[in-house]
């Protein structure tokens, strides 16, 4: 599963798990145990690296990620 989405000109991408995919600077919402054991919300670095922004928070469903990825961009761009 990937999906894409936009939000303020970031680029969101819902996928099954693996960050691999994800290219520099977009946003994650990523499937933990196949989105059985919740969601994560990770940013890509310009190297490549994940960093999970939830930390220890993860969410039930990708609707509430994604929900959280856009309002963590709208503060990046105020």
């Amino acid at each position: 599963m990937k999906r894409y989405y936009s939000h303020q000109g970031k680029d969101i991408f819902i996928t099954s798990g693996s960050t691999k995919e994800l290219a520099a600077g977009v946003f994650g919402v990523c499937a933990i145990g196949g989105g059985a054991e919740g969601w994560s919300v990770v940013h890509m670095g310009p190297d490549g690296d994940a960093a999970d922004l939830g930390g220890e928070y993860y969410f039930a469903t990708y609707e509430e990620a994604l929900t959280f990825v856009k309002e963590l961009i709208d503060l990046m761009v105020v």
